[in-house]
């Protein structure tokens, strides 16, 4: 439990210097979010990622992955792309001009991750914060293939109903991670050595994002 308390506490530190940096530099935030992914195997995921970013002319999203993994950039609706996407680290970068500065936009990408990386889909972020005032700015919905049930803790947590699970947060976390198994199988509930890794990379993630954000304003 203690190691479960300082992950969380380093992801919640994480998202408050996020938010402190957008107060004080007056840059571009992230007024709301939806995700909706649909879970195609232990291993891969789709994703429509819809985004709506004030006094923004372009906006860098950030997609975490790991050695083995690709990623199908499907379309974009209400956004055009700047450049290629590129390697930067363990992230692959995607630059966006919206249509429409402030308006929504909507990005589609398809992933295959590892074997070794199985249950979990990443989000294709954008390096961009949250105002702190909104909890509900960010709105999540995962699909699990037809017939499976969540099993084990899931990271964020969804209220399920059926295979469909819902949330809302205050940021956009870097990857969902749902362990799921057929209906016939029981459902568990434990935090293993697993989670505590995947809740300490995006405890990393953000930190260093809020680094980045940090040097781009000096």
């Amino acid at each position: 439990m203690r190691e479960r308390s300082q992950v969380l506490e380093a992801v919640l530190v994480g998202v408050f210097l996020l938010r402190a940096y957008a107060v004080a530099d007056g840059a571009p935030v992230l007024r709301s979010a939806d995700a909706r992914i649909a879970v195609t195997s232990p291993h891969s995921c789709e994703v429509m990622l819809t985004v709506a970013v004030a006094d923004a002319g372009e906006v860098e999203h950030r997609l975490a992955v790991f050695e083995g993994t690709t990623v199908d950039l499907v379309g974009l609706d209400g956004a055009g792309q700047v450049g290629a996407v590129t390697p930067v680290g363990r992230t692959q970068a995607l630059v966006l001009r919206p249509d429409r500065t402030g308006a929504p936009y909507t990005v589609r990408y398809r992933v295959r991750a590892p074997d070794s990386r199985d249950h979990r889909c990443p989000l294709w972020i954008p390096t961009v914060p949250t105002d702190g005032q909104s909890r509900g700015a960010v709105q999540l919905q995962i699909d699990l293939p037809s017939g499976a049930v969540p099993n084990g803790g899931s990271l964020p947590s969804f209220a399920w109903r059926g295979g469909r699970g819902t949330t809302t947060l205050g940021h956009v976390p870097a990857f969902v991670r749902v362990p799921y198994a057929g209906s016939e199988e029981e459902r568990g509930a434990r935090w293993d050595v697993t989670r505590a890794m995947d809740a300490t990379a995006a405890a990393v993630f953000i930190v260093a994002t809020a680094c980045w954000v940090w040097r781009r304003r000096r």
